[in-house]
């Protein structure tokens, strides 16, 4: 029993070198964005810059703030509050909203799509801001998760097996613990998809 416990204690070790090791790199690469905090921590200058997020098209703008079916499952991982207070899961996801709003990309977080009997919730649901096209961002975040891996997997394929086709009208990032998503790597994105 003794070797046993030594086993399962060495690898938890293991886990936390890792975690350390992340966090430190995180630490030593993260620029604060201090102004992204700003706007959090102060809703009052949120409401005086809202035209400055809001979608070129009435229409569009419309689509926005019509109300849609959401994903309902686990309401207590929505923790990252963003700069319009839409709570996301995750600082990623968090930045992602942010920036889409900074180009005033119209989206829905979470909302339903459903592929005959079976309904997925796309992290964002995108329209484009000229053509009204639809677009789709996934955001595999624990990409060194093994369970995570397979259940993206078959997230992709069920896109794919729809016709909504990675690269064409699927955007998608990945992340893992030692290489977490920067905001130029959305922007980029966004950059490459909507301007």
């Amino acid at each position: 029993m003794q070797l046993a416990q030594k086993k399962l204690l060495l690898c938890q070790q293991k886990d936390y070198i890792q975690e350390i090791k992340a966090l430190d790199f995180y630490l030593r690469h993260h620029k604060p964005d201090s102004w992204h905090r700003f706007l959090t921590e102060n809703p009052e200058y949120r409401e005086l810059l809202n035209e400055a997020f809001t979608p070129l098209s009435q229409e569009l703008a419309e689509w926005v703030n019509s109300p849609y079916k959401k994903n309902l499952s686990y309401p207590e991982q929505l923790q990252y509050k963003t700069v319009s207070g839409l709570l996301v899961r995750s600082k990623s996801e968090s930045m992602i909203a942010l920036l889409l709003q900074m180009y005033k990309i119209p989206f829905r977080y979470e909302c339903a799509l459903t592929f005959g009997v079976v309904t997925i919730y796309p992290d964002f649901t995108i329209r484009h801001p000229k053509t009204g096209d639809y677009f789709y961002w996934e955001h595999f975040g624990l990409m060194d998760d093994s369970a995570y891996q397979k259940n993206a997997i078959t997230k992709l394929q069920q896109y794919a097996s729809n016709g909504i086709i990675p690269s064409i009208h699927l955007i998608t990032t990945f992340e893992t613990k030692d290489h977490p998503l920067g905001p130029e790597d959305i922007e980029h994105l966004i950059r490459h998809y909507f301007t």
